[in-house]
């Protein structure tokens, strides 16, 4: 059962790469797709590709704090599930306890494979909660770094991985605050939030 989810994983991945290049109509998207490679999540040996306990976003950096799609506070339970929190410390609620299945790992288009940690984590809704709907497609570069961060984008039921991932190859635009660069600290680990 393992091999299996695996080769099904390997093969959302290639089949998103493969939507990209034809997308983006750049060939050089096309590299890492060659036959028998497989984008894996740099998180891999990591208990719950380390996406387990509470992420607030960085109030130093502006682009960030100040963008309106970017929750102030977002708690992962070992990868299953996600609450969504308008303020710092999780007391407006927009989604809570929304469950997700893990749909493998892709390249970030525009700095991978330049980048061979920018891989992002895919995960999709499966619960019915209404309040959840807007959050139907979860991207996620899952913890890393010095100090330890990530990065978060979502999408509603009318939007798609291929959308999220889209949104590192825009056109830099300050009044769409693209592209989207979210940046979440480790709560009590990293200490941005302060």
């Amino acid at each position: 059962m393992r091999s299996l989810n695996l080769i099904n994983l390997q093969k959302l991945s290639v089949a998103i790469l493969t939507a990209l290049v034809s997308l983006s109509g750049s060939s050089s998207l096309a590299e890492p797709a060659r036959v028998g490679t497989a984008v894996v999540s740099p998180n891999a040996s990591v208990p719950f590709l380390g996406v387990d306990g509470i992420f607030t976003l960085d109030t130093t950096v502006p682009s960030s704090l100040h963008d309106p799609r970017n929750p102030g506070r977002i708690v992962f339970s070992r990868m299953e599930r996600f609450s969504f929190y308008r303020d710092l410390a999780g007391e407006n609620a927009i989604a809570e306890n929304c469950q997700y299945a893990y749909r493998g790992a892709a390249p970030d288009p525009f700095y991978y494979p330049r980048f061979q940690s920018s891989i992002w984590d895919l995960f999709e809704l499966v619960s019915e909660d209404a309040a959840c709907s807007g959050f139907k497609y979860v991207a996620l570069r899952a913890p890393h770094g010095d100090p330890i961060h990530m990065h978060v984008r979502y999408g509603g039921l009318n939007s798609s991985f291929e959308e999220l991932l889209g949104h590192s190859t825009g056109e830099a635009d300050t009044n769409r605050l693209d592209p989207w660069w979210s940046l979440y600290c480790a709560e009590g680990v990293t200490a941005c939030d302060l």
